[in-house]
């Protein structure tokens, strides 16, 4: 080739008019994936017109969300119909990205809703609800698992909803069965997040629709088993009875507050009158 480079660009006039930095550049020719039209016995990389429109090229994947070696892989090996499966890929990949936003954003937002409702809550008392029907995605807790395995399958739990993409309200609930609350077994049986509906082959609970007595706790996980015996107590002495399990709400939590004793947790016992039973 001539010494003539009037119609090709240096490698600062090349990076300047393709918004790039001199330093991608020369990371695109150690990788191969860009290398200059011409280099001169000074090591002068000079670029021509035609690469413009691969770097155009590198930039739309890249946007798109490919790696480089993807990229490098489609140059080297580029045509129309390669074109064409590879960007609706890229198009599956994207539609799977905005699911995982519009998801995330679901969870902020219910975030942000449950953290304000916290903060304008007041504790004065148990007072008696009549509830919805509410369904749960869950996992069960041995007893005698202890804290250690607890942790270990929550994260467990949210892997797999991340990787099911299952879309469950924001707050952390944790389920006592009848039989343990009533014989004085605190430590949650499950733990769970709310969702909309039923999901087929999930491991579900279904908080039923009826009358629960509810109370918020504000205090550590660790002190809890308090309020449970206040409750009890205030159950039985309004003449009511459980009838069902006990569901407690993550209203504020370690998201929010780092001390425990902070925490807020909204209580949910089944109940029924006692004149009621069968």
């Amino acid at each position: 080739m001539s010494g003539n480079h009037t119609q090709q660009f240096t490698t600062s006039e090349f990076a300047k008019i393709c918004g790039v930095t001199k330093h991608t550049l020369f990371h695109y020719d150690e990788i191969g994936l860009l290398k200059p039209e011409f280099t001169n016995s000074n090591g002068y990389r000079y670029y021509g017109i035609q690469q413009t429109y691969v770097l155009d090229v590198i930039h739309v994947l890249k946007k798109a969300g490919s790696s480089l070696e993807e990229i490098k892989s489609f140059i080297q090996n580029q045509n129309t119909p390669l074109l064409i499966e590879l960007f609706e890929q890229k198009m599956k990949e994207l539609e799977l990205e905005q699911l995982r936003i519009k998801r995330m954003q679901k969870l902020l937002n219910g975030a942000i809703v449950m953290t304000r409702q916290a903060m304008s809550t007041s504790y004065e008392g148990l007072a008696f609800e009549e509830c919805e029907k509410e369904y749960f995605i869950a996992v069960q807790l041995e007893r005698g698992d202890g804290d250690k395995e607890f942790s270990r399958k929550f994260v467990e739990y949210r892997n797999h909803c991340e990787e099911r993409m299952i879309e469950y309200e924001f707050p952390v609930w944790t389920v006592v069965c009848q039989e343990s609350f009533e014989t004085g077994h605190f430590y949650p049986d499950y733990f769970c997040n709310q969702i909309k509906a039923p999901i087929p082959g999930e491991a579900m609970l279904v908080k039923p629709k009826g009358l629960y007595a509810v109370m918020n706790h504000r205090g550590s996980y660790e002190s809890m088993p308090k309020t449970y015996l206040i409750i009890k107590e205030y159950i039985e002495r309004e003449g009511f009875e459980i009838c069902g399990n006990v569901y407690a709400m993550d209203l504020l939590s370690y998201f929010a507050e780092n001390n425990p004793d902070e925490y807020i947790i909204k209580i949910y016992v089944e109940v029924c009158k006692v004149a009621e039973t069968k």
